[in-house]
């Protein structure tokens, strides 16, 4: 089956639509005419009075005529881009007048389903070459100014104490509730904050002596949690969405639902990544990525964690919302019922950003499970997320860890492969940079194996809900009826520790051959520079002697016969 006949395959949203695609369902017409006559009567791009028409036809004769094959070829790719965007807005208006393209119907949303995000997490990291700007942002964001109920130390004290080893397994940097919120912290503070979110919680998780980590939790506000549900449930029409480039591809309502829904779910995130990188920039920040980021996501009718395989309706509405994994794998905790953790792909929900993760589920089934939330509050989808928080803050920080690394592994590289084609090309500022980056990773990468050894040894699991990778229900069952060998389980926690121990071993290897490397090279370069040396000294010694026998005929001769031997000199020169 090719994409263009699998409903599934998101290679259909990129087609250019051909003039005689087959129409879906009505969507409505302009006047009483039937759905055939409609489409019969809606003529390709080029072939009509419209206003596009003939800059369409003009834009063609550009591209291939005897003219047009003359011009340069900057010129005929942007005839060629304008040329797509006039195709493709004439399918836009072909799928409002007709109907959408038979795989590509409205999502059909039930009224009686809602999705909520209360709460969002991100976290960012802080090696030894930033642990200073982690200490200026607590101070500068005034987060040292007070002691911490339970601590008895501020962040900066807590920071200093987990930085020599002898600090808390976490702390409270600092509890933030927005103006206005209704409610605030016995030990908090208060600030505006953007309209999506009404609290902020900042704590510090030590990973060993030289890696901080920083987990914020954004309480969301009523606005900012229904945002989602809102463009979910909106009416959504054909219409045109840029790809990657300069190109443009025409989308129907199924598809611009899932672009706008997911959009809408990938603005909190930006919204609390923002907030992040202004108030406690890290190693993300620094390096222009995305910081690690997770949602709790709940529902109010589907519940995933029913075990039932889902249908295709199903499957879009939560495709919408960026959810595609867990139609055939589990990630699943004892600890928090009901609720699947799940990471977006960008293949699948382009409008959601990379390092992205979601804890969702249904509303009631945590609660049904057995999941006591009293005491959290009394509005049941809060109340749920803060429960939810008290045991994901670690796992967040666990996920995040694997980023960092893969962060670290992808500077390695472009520092390996970028060493070659600069040596030797080197300016004085070159240089300059050159050694700060190079002092800059060797700090990191040095202590970074302890670091996570040390983090991955501890016993201490209270904050850190352990999870595991499985077959759905549906699918082992299919698998057991057809005899196939079940699929062994993975805990997740585990692997991850496995992982990020090799990564930290291979980032000290790098490291060390890294510095082996740059020490014989420089050791090659002084060679090399000694010889030029002394290959200058030679021929500065060769000139002082021409100089000294020079001088010294010079003195031996009388002045008129020295005066008489440099005009002679000085005619040759001249004849």
């Amino acid at each position: 089956m090719s994409d263009s006949d699998n409903p599934d395959s998101f290679a259909e949203h990129h087609m250019h639509p051909s003039p005689a695609d087959t129409p879906g369902p009505a969507t409505g017409t302009a006047s009483g005419e039937s759905h055939e006559g409609v489409e019969q009567s809606f003529k390709s791009v080029g072939y009509g009075r419209r206003w596009y028409d003939p800059f369409y036809n003009l834009l063609r004769f550009f591209q291939y005529s005897w003219l047009g094959k003359r011009l340069p070829a900057s010129w005929r790719r942007r005839f060629y881009y304008m040329s797509n965007y006039l195709v493709q807005l004439n399918e836009v208006k072909r799928m409002i007048a007709v109907g959408g393209r038979a795989w590509d119907e409205p999502l059909n949303l039930p009224d009686a389903e809602h999705a909520s995000i209360p709460g969002i997490w991100v976290v960012d990291y802080f090696p030894p070459s930033l642990i200073d700007e982690l200490d200026r942002a607590i101070r500068a964001n005034r987060w040292d100014n007070r002691p911490h109920l339970g601590m008895g130390q501020s962040s900066a004290e807590a920071l200093k104490d987990s930085r020599q080893g002898s600090g808390p397994s976490w702390w409270r940097i600092a509890d933030i509730s927005t103006r206005g919120a209704g409610f605030g912290f016995p030990d908090g503070y208060q600030e505006k904050l953007p309209k999506e979110f009404r609290a902020v919680e900042l704590k510090g998780v030590p990973i060993g002596e030289g890696l901080t980590a920083v987990v914020a939790y954004f309480h969301l506000s009523e606005r900012g949690s229904a945002s989602v549900d809102e463009v979910w449930h909106a009416e959504h029409r054909p219409a045109l969405a840029r790809t990657k480039g300069r190109l443009v591809v025409a989308e129907g309502e199924k598809w611009t639902a899932f672009r706008q829904t997911q959009a809408a779910r990938d603005k909190l995130h930006a919204a609390a990544r923002d907030w992040m990188s202004l108030h406690c920039p890290g190693a993300f920040v620094k390096a222009k990525e995305h910081q690690p980021a997770m949602d709790l996501l709940l529902l109010d009718q589907f519940d995933p964690s029913s075990g039932e395989r889902p249908d295709r309706q199903t499957d879009d509405w939560m495709r919408a919302l960026g959810l595609t994994e867990s139609r055939v794998t589990w990630r699943t905790s004892g600890e928090l019922p009901g609720l699947l953790l799940e990471q977006s792909r960008h293949g699948l929900a382009p409008g959601i950003q990379e390092r992205t993760w979601a804890l969702w589920g249904n509303r009631n089934a945590s609660n049904a499970q057995g999941v006591d939330i009293r005491g959290y509050g009394t509005d049941p989808v809060f109340a749920l997320a803060s429960y939810v928080d008290g045991r994901m803050g670690d796992f967040v920080v666990r996920l995040g860890l694997s980023d960092l690394l893969e962060l670290f592994r992808a500077e390695s590289a472009m520092m390996r492969d970028s060493a070659r084609s600069h040596h030797g090309k080197f300016g004085r500022r070159d240089l300059k940079r050159l050694r700060q980056r190079f002092l800059t990773a060797s700090l990191d990468f040095s202590s970074i194996e302890r670091d996570v050894k040390q983090y991955n040894n501890r016993r201490w699991r209270d904050r850190e809900a352990w999870f595991v990778l499985d077959y759905t229900p549906w699918l082992r069952k299919q698998d057991a009826e057809a005899g196939r060998k079940p699929f062994k389980p993975i805990q997740i926690n585990k692997e991850l520790r496995k992982q990020q121990n090799k990564a930290a071993r291979d980032l000290v290897s790098f490291d060390r051959s890294y510095r082996e490397i740059l020490a014989t090279v420089a050791s090659l370069g002084a060679s090399i520079d000694a010889y030029k040396v002394q290959r200058y000294a030679i021929w500065i010694a060769i000139g002082s002697a021409v100089v000294a026998l020079v001088t010294l005929w010079i003195s031996l001769l009388s002045p008129g016969e020295a005066a008489k031997g440099i005009q002679e000199w000085r005619t040759w020169i001249q004849w």
